[in-house]
């Protein structure tokens, strides 16, 4: 059985089908508060948000631009922006602000609901490190920011999360491709050069905590199985619902972790549940 090739798109949708109901009750609303303080967004700001999901960061940017400034958020998923269009519903300052559009955000050319040059922000949070073409896509986005504008990304920690790196060499073993590929992320550096080589300025780059005070923990051999499964219940990781598949992968994994415990030399793997915030200026 040769398992379907999805577009990220499609996987998007997938993926999040599902989550969109419990995605609020997760970890996510405290992370976006702390993740959003970075952000100086000011009255009359024209602010576009990528991958908005649930709309947690359109939800916080729409009081500060008041009335005079705009929120546009896109997302591929339609079980994420229903719930988005729920909270607007029920919301005059987000009935006023918010535009919400259903929408590949790594093909902005082909949305004639936005404009190039236009937005004094960009933010994607939580999304980045899904998309292939890191700096294609960062190039894209760069060309709706008006001079001075911002972009602001998070991506992961290069050791987060650690499970799934091993996930990754499993998968490239069995001869298929990972849906999320982050071999470019190799330090807090990785994606500062990309945004430079853009003319985007990163001027401020915070490593922050998924969870506060949860950053890295340490995992001992017993915590395989957990960290299989977790890794493995995500609709990305459907071919593995095959038996055969998922005994193969297992095996895979498991070798990729005792090669990191031995490497590291005291039984355990480092995971770090940390991600890197970039505010970056256009110049």
């Amino acid at each position: 059985m040769t398992p379907r090739h999805f577009s990220q798109f499609e996987q998007a949708q997938k993926s999040y089908q599902t989550r969109a109901k419990d995605y609020d009750s997760s970890w996510h609303p405290q992370y976006t508060a702390r993740f959003m303080e970075l952000i100086d967004i000011q009255p009359g700001d024209r602010v576009l948000v990528l991958a908005c999901g649930t709309g947690l960061e359109a939800v916080i940017a729409c009081p500060l631009v008041g009335d005079n400034g705009l929120v546009t958020a896109l997302d591929a998923s339609p079980a994420m922006m229903d719930v988005c269009r729920k909270k607007q519903a029920t919301d005059e300052i987000l009935s006023r602000r918010l535009v919400l559009i259903q929408h590949d955000v790594t093909d902005l050319e082909s949305c004639e609901h936005l404009g190039k040059g236009s937005y004094d922000v960009i933010i994607c949070s939580n999304a980045f490190v899904l998309f292939d073409e890191p700096g294609r896509v960062v190039s894209q986005w760069a060309g709706y920011l008006r001079r001075g504008g911002r972009l602001i990304v998070d991506i992961p920690h290069e050791n987060h999360p650690r499970q799934g790196l091993f996930m990754k060499k499993a998968i490239q073993q069995m001869g298929m491709t990972y849906p999320a590929s982050r071999s470019w992320i190799e330090s807090v550096d990785s994606f500062r050069g990309i945004l430079e080589a853009r003319h985007l300025h990163a001027f401020r780059v915070e490593a922050l905590d998924k969870e506060p005070d949860k950053g890295h923990v340490f995992l001992g051999r017993e915590e395989i199985g957990s960290m299989f499964d977790y890794i493995t219940q995500d609709h990305l990781m459907e071919c593995l619902a095959d038996e055969q598949f998922r005994s193969k992968a297992r095996l895979l994994f498991e070798r990729e972790w005792d090669s990191a415990t031995e490497r590291e030399g005291n039984g355990k793997v480092k995971v770090s549940y940390v991600l890197y915030v970039y505010v970056a200026e256009k110049v």
